[in-house]
């Protein structure tokens, strides 16, 4: 029987988590989900309690009092549930709910068919498929999987899909060691992956809907910090050979 733990990361996400949005996941599944405050300033920590109200047996707040940024959150937390000893998966979500409730079900029922396969979510324009993505953000997203996987050969189409689930013995080696980067620390658990000849088990998962919700911080601006820190990894992480 699978035991499923979520991760979503929240920093000020005060006005953009949605309650009736958790609650649907909640409700519609049986997977615990964890709140997890990245030390925010606004009332995020508040709005995240009231979520759990009641839900006191399957939502969870983990509050970490000091900002780290997404990555650092998500490691914390996932080796926090992984020392639990109680979860057979672990994953993570964006708290904007980028990918919606109907996806994430989704998910989690090809999930259960073959339960021993990590699976990524995949953001592609096909035939009755509605994903509203912005250019800009497009364009920077297949500059950098271009540019990494000539390096690694990754042979992943959408690294950056904020929509994971990993068997907990293969969360174990995403989640081995703090991420040297912030904005491509899901590269970095794709590294990882293959240089333990794990990429064999897993799967992208195509989504039918995913829509960019506003306030995200990711910029034109940005783009100079990721060209930072794909030099980080190509400095830092070795070449597995297939």
């Amino acid at each position: 029987m699978q035991k499923i733990a979520l991760i979503i990361p929240c920093y000020n996400e005060e006005k953009r988590i949605k309650k009736e949005l958790v609650v649907s996941l909640l409700t519609q599944s049986s997977v615990d989900v964890y709140l997890a405050n990245d030390g925010s300033t606004d009332n995020t920590l508040a709005v995240l309690e009231d979520i759990t109200t009641n839900f006191k047996e399957c939502c969870f707040v983990i509050n970490y009092k000091q900002n780290k940024g997404k990555a650092a959150t998500i490691y914390n937390a996932a080796n926090d549930l992984i020392n639990m000893g109680v979860y057979t998966h672990i994953g993570y979500f964006d708290a904007d709910f980028s990918t919606p409730v109907p996806e994430m079900l989704k998910m989690l029922k090809e999930l259960y068919k073959k339960p021993e396969l990590f699976i990524t979510g995949c953001r592609v324009k096909l035939l009755n498929t509605n994903i509203d993505r912005k250019l800009y953000r497009h364009i920077i997203g297949r500059i950098i999987v271009t540019l990494v996987n000539l390096r690694f050969k990754l042979g992943v189409y959408d690294t950056q899909c904020g929509a994971k689930i990993f068997p907990v013995n293969i969360a174990k080696t995403a989640f081995s060691a703090p991420f040297l980067t912030s904005w491509l620390f899901d590269m970095e658990i794709f590294i990882r992956l293959k240089n333990n000849d794990l990429m064999f088990n897993g799967r992208e998962y195509p989504l039918r809907n995913w829509k960019d919700v506003e306030g995200s911080k990711l910029g034109w601006k940005t783009a100079f910090k990721i060209l930072k820190e794909m030099y980080i990894l190509t400095s830092n992480y070795n070449v597995k050979v297939s």
